[in-house]
């Protein structure tokens, strides 16, 4: 037991050094470190190769399509001026100092029914066109939108997580939302206030690179009455109408089944639902050889995705690879033997699952399914055991999360930044949640 927990972090810190200490590329890193665990822990040579493949092929399966055509209608909208519409008009409503809480409030929203990586890939080409009109690092705007998406994600049903544990627990969910949603305002505010203060000033090579591309795009529609005078609808639909049917697939379903259900069941699929705003991103180019343009973009999301899709997919192995070896029933067993940590304890076993596995659900469902026969006898409610779930699952996140390698390869950002942003936002989010708790026990809740 303790020697399995001493191999695991012990390759945990080769990976850190190895990345942003010896340069070795992410891909390569990850990938040995999960061969070598797996190895390390028993696993056994073909074991450890099938379950690295299987942890590889199960995170691109969901998502790899998706970046593609996330990407693509990313690029769709830089070609019309789409991207830099919204961004301006994003900023004439609400002005510059109010943009990390409107991208927080909107991850915050379009989170529930969308899953995080999702959500970001479609929201990307806007979080850049903010970036440079603003004036702001992309972390500055990409970690705002990062504190909703990830809050929605964590504590807010109907998405998975949250669901899981309230079964488990056994909890009303309505009282569950209830709890949930208070601690998810401290928890995105704890996030957000990082980014103000923390953030503001992390400039990237990405941020230069970034401002030419756009500045480019920019002077090139200049003479062109589309980028000045296009429909702020049809620019954000692509984006909005993936979102608006899964979120539809998330909430509604049907009792009978008929030719309109099956219809309306396959839209809501994530992957058929972005493929939708994809078509719809095709009418929205005007160009003389609509063909060509259409497949010259395609390609270019294809060629920027391909490396995102790689780390991502090698990522998912690490963490797979954890998860298979049963280390979490290992520390939650621990834990279990500690009852005199009372209030705590939920919160502790989620960090260290998070930590441990890099997955959010693997967090939530372990120690909800963990803690649910206790759950009478901790001294505090099973709302309140739930919330501190949910707050100890953001704590942290780093390169066993796949989300932190999106962030990585999306926006180039070096992962010793990452750590000292994304992974510290992420654990101050965990603490903030942890103060609202704390308050509404000080109520008596």
């Amino acid at each position: 037991m303790v020697l399995s927990l001493s191999i695991l972090l012990f390759f945990l810190l080769i990976l850190i050094f190895s990345i942003s200490k010896w340069k070795v590329h992410p891909f390569i890193a990850l990938i040995l470190t999960a061969l070598v665990l797996a190895l390390a822990l028993g696993m056994g040579g073909e074991k450890s190769v099938q379950v690295l493949l299987e942890g590889f092929s199960g995170t691109l399966r969901g998502i790899a399509i998706i970046i593609i055509l996330g990407a693509f209608i990313g690029e769709v909208l830089q070609e019309t001026g789409g991207a830099f519409r919204i961004a301006n008009r994003i900023i004439k409503w609400l002005g510059e100092k109010k943009l990390p809480w409107a991208m927080g409030f909107t991850g915050y929203v379009v989170s529930i029914p969308v899953f995080v990586d999702v959500a970001y890939i479609l929201l990307q080409p806007v979080v850049e066109s903010l970036s440079v009109k603003s004036k702001r690092p992309v972390l500055f705007i990409g970690l705002s939108l990062t504190a909703g998406l990830t809050v929605a994600h964590t504590l807010i049903p109907p998405t998975p997580g949250p669901l899981a544990v309230a079964e488990s627990l056994g909890l009303d969910i309505g009282r569950m939302l209830t709890v949930n949603l208070i601690v998810a305002i401290f928890a995105m505010t704890g996030g957000i206030f990082w980014v103000l203060f923390f953030v503001k000033k992390t400039w990237l090579k990405y941020d230069e690179k970034l401002k030419k591309t756009t500045i480019g795009s920019e002077n090139r529609y200049d003479n062109k009455t589309n980028f000045q005078k296009g429909n702020l609808f049809y620019d954000i639909l692509p984006i909005l109408a993936p979102i608006i049917l899964i979120g539809l697939g998330s909430f509604l379903s049907f009792e009978t089944e008929n030719v309109l259900t099956q219809i309306f069941n396959f839209c809501t699929i994530p992957l058929v639902a972005v493929l939708i705003g994809a078509v719809i991103a095709v009418f929205q180019i005007k160009s003389k050889d609509k063909r060509g343009t259409t497949n010259r973009l395609v390609e270019q999301a294809i060629v920027k995705s391909a490396l995102v899709i790689m780390i991502t997919g090698a990522g998912g192995s690490l963490g797979y690879v954890i998860r298979e070896t049963g280390i979490q029933d290992q520390i939650v067993t621990v834990f279990s033997q500690f009852p005199f940590l009372g209030i705590l304890l939920p919160f502790i076993v989620a960090a260290i699952l998070t930590t441990s596995t890099g997955s959010i659900t693997v967090s939530l469902v372990g120690s909800a399914s963990m803690l649910g026969p206790m759950v009478d006898s901790l001294p505090i409610s099973p709302e309140m055991v739930a919330a501190l779930i949910g707050c100890g699952s953001f704590c942290v996140f780093h390169a066993n999360s796949s989300f932190f390698w999106l962030l990585n390869r999306l926006h180039e950002v070096p992962p010793k930044v990452l750590y000292r942003t994304f992974t510290v936002q992420s654990l101050v989010m965990g603490l903030s949640g942890l103060v609202g708790v704390f308050i509404l026990l000080l109520f008596g809740l």
